[in-house]
């Protein structure tokens, strides 16, 4: 059963080389990272809360940590709460979709601990909120609506 596909593997390397860009990001500009960063933002976008640059590590070790458990937890697809009933015929499609919504959900979640990982300013962005909402939600609904319509 082949449910790995080019998408996949484009999303993986999409992630891959956003995690090392982030890496990279923090040990080339360290010295330019201000002492104080912001380590916690309200929901109005403010900074609530101040940390050493030292609390960069966190979220990036965080953001590889997710990374690699995600990317485990791909190599069983039997262990996946489908949501609709598995039978011969539609096993290979099932899994695909739910390959792909993982995948994706990797990449939305690589994507927003980067972005937190390397935003140093007082404030988020506007726009930061609603949009890591959709890219965190998107690709499920997405997903389950295409895997609704294999059962």
């Amino acid at each position: 059963m082949k449910i790995k596909t080019k998408f996949g593997m484009a999303i993986q390397v999409l992630c891959i080389l956003c995690l090392v860009g982030t890496t990279l990001f923090i040990l080339i500009c360290w010295n330019k990272i201000p002492k104080e960063i912001p380590s916690h933002y309200n929901m109005a976008g403010e900074a609530d809360a101040m940390s050493g640059k030292g609390f960069l590590f966190f979220p990036l070790i965080m953001n590889w940590l997710m990374f690699l458990g995600i990317s485990v937890l791909e190599q069983f697809p039997q262990a996946w709460n489908t949501g609709v009933k598995i039978t011969r015929q539609n096993r290979e499609r099932v899994y695909r979709i739910l390959y792909h919504m993982i995948v994706c959900l990797k990449l939305s979640v690589v994507l927003i601990f980067s972005f937190l990982t390397v935003w140093h300013g007082a404030y988020l962005p506007f726009w930061f909120f609603p949009v890591s909402m959709a890219a965190a939600f998107g690709p499920m609904v997405f997903f389950m609506i295409r895997l609704w319509r294999v059962k």
